[in-house]
């Protein structure tokens, strides 16, 4: 009997659901796919595994008939055999992921940090010209979140002229530095 009309043969008697079919399945294809496994794996013991495993999918699929042209039983347990390999060596060589700290992102590109400091200078050097009276509405409002009514108690102001004084300071500052 050639290899093609063994391949036919113990494909359809597996179907049929011969048992002595799926040992004689492992006697031959077994040795080859455990070599296969060794070569790629490296690891002895996870080869055998895996060649169970191949032989256990194999022998699922033959069983439900899912093999088209029997004819191709090497080619088709050789290719279960190299799916499972790859995915086994895919979890072997995964890389654990860590999450990236917020500050870890900021200081990773020290041009970026540079212009930003930098950025930084000058719009403190900006505020610095106006009035001591609307950088303290510009601190209140936008570092410590203070509601307008609040910094106008605070200056002994109206609402409307510390709303106007922060207004013309914002807009001093976009004109000067586009968006703030």
């Amino acid at each position: 009997m050639d290899a093609i009309s063994t391949a036919v043969s113990l494909a359809e008697r597996i179907k049929a659901g011969d048992s002595a079919a799926e040992g004689e399945l492992f006697s031959t294809y077994g040795r080859g796919i455990l070599a296969l496994a060794r070569v790629r794996i490296r690891n002895f013991e996870a080869a055998k595994d895996l060649t169970q495993d191949v032989f256990t999918a194999a022998l699922k699929e033959l069983r439900a008939g899912k093999l088209r042209e029997c004819e191709k039983l090497s080619a088709y347990i050789a290719g279960i055999a190299h799916n499972l390999i790859n995915n086994f060596l895919k979890k072997q060589f995964k890389r654990p992921e860590c999450p990236l700290d917020e500050t870890e992102l900021a200081t990773s590109n020290p041009v970026h940090e540079h212009e930003s400091a930098d950025h930084r200078r000058q719009v403190r050097r900006e505020i610095g010209t106006l009035r001591i009276v609307d950088q303290k509405i510009l601190l209140w409002s936008f570092v410590d979140g203070l509601p307008l009514a609040e910094i106008a108690a605070r200056l002994g102001m109206s609402h409307n002229s510390v709303r106007t004084r922060k207004s013309r300071a914002v807009r001093k500052l976009k004109k000067k530095f586009g968006r703030v």
